[in-house]
């Protein structure tokens, strides 16, 4: 497509859910509910035995390759799940079929990147506070040229925070890297960066960054090492940080799970897409989607595509909905 630039992995989607040993159901709407985050206790949890537990973490890993290349809108979702492989609950099987469930309704999203103007970068940077178990944050972040994320981030923050101001520091710190080297990449490339912009919509933790010492006390001395890093990156002009308003902060849907229109609102500025995008079934050809034999009529690609199943229930507790052990409500 002129001027764009279109990445899809319709087919190894596809095939993930293939992999997946239960029926999926209806498709979901989000990639996570609100309580994505929520772990039950060990005395509570009802972990997975070896053989699904494996099978947890092959399709988790298979997500995280897609999350990272193609679909942006489920990189948070991910995120969080790569953190349970070692040891997963039923909890964790519930919302790893939220994920599929929302893929397979969104089989045909596309990542679409437009370049409006290579001489100005634009990030947005964002954190929530103390939202997994051990009170760590998320942090989030987003890079783009026109339309589309060309470069995006999703992951739990490594330290504790006192306030959500030192979260969005240390989210702020996590992105800073990422955005260093976009810009000399796309300087080794032989373009000029006139300006990179990082958007932020916490005012204290832009002071902070902004201003280092002269907005420091002793609550924030044992977090200096992060602003001032970010500080001394302003006065060198490497970037500039700027304030936005928080509907427009579009690296919040990398930091929590989100629903309804303000979901589709960020997706769409995060895959490129139309708010309400729809899945037209424009990716159903035999080009597309290799192996899978013509549907019967008055069936889909989809459902001829998942009935082909590759892959044995992984135990009898498994085969069916019905017979599923202790998964979570979707």
């Amino acid at each position: 497509m002129k001027g764009k630039l279109v990445v899809d992995q319709i087919p190894y989607l596809i095939e993930t859910l293939r992999e997946f040993p239960e029926e999926l159901g209806p498709s979901a709407a989000t990639p996570a509910k609100d309580h994505l985050f929520q772990i039950r206790p060990e005395s509570e949890a009802v972990y997975l035995p070896e053989e699904q537990a494996q099978v947890f973490h092959r399709m988790v890993a298979k997500l995280l390759f897609a999350s990272s290349r193609s679909r942006r809108d489920i990189q948070m979702a991910v995120s969080f799940l790569t953190s349970r492989v070692k040891k997963p609950d039923e909890d964790d099987w519930g919302k790893l079929r939220r994920v599929l469930k929302y893929i397979k309704g969104t089989l045909g999203l596309k990542l679409t990147l437009t370049a409006d103007n290579l001489s100005v970068i634009k990030w947005w940077a964002d954190a929530s506070y103390g939202v997994h178990e051990d009170m760590k944050g998320h942090s989030g972040g987003m890079m783009s040229l026109g339309s589309g994320a060309v470069v995006s981030s999703s992951n739990k923050q490594k330290l504790n925070v006192k306030s959500s101001t030192e979260g969005e520091i240390v989210g702020a710190d996590d992105i800073l890297p990422k955005a260093l080297w976009s810009k000399n990449f796309i300087e080794a490339q032989g373009y000029t960066v006139d300006q990179m912009i990082m958007y932020q919509d916490n005012q204290s933790a832009m002071l902070l960054e902004t201003n280092g010492k002269f907005s420091s006390s002793s609550r924030t001395k044992h977090i200096k090492a992060r602003y001032y890093f970010i500080k001394d990156c302003i006065e060198r002009g490497e970037v500039s940080v700027e304030w936005c308003p928080t509907e427009e902060m579009w690296a919040d849907v990398l930091t929590k799970p989100q629903q309804g229109l303000l979901f589709r609102q960020m997706r769409a500025v995060l895959m490129g897409c139309a708010v309400n995008w729809v899945d037209d079934g424009a990716w159903e050809d035999t080009d597309k989607i290799a192996g899978v034999r013509k549907p019967k009529e008055g069936a889909t690609w989809l459902t001829t595509a998942l009935s082909n199943k590759t892959m044995k229930p992984v135990s009898k507790a498994t085969t069916s909905p019905q017979e599923c052990v202790g998964v979570a409500p979707q």
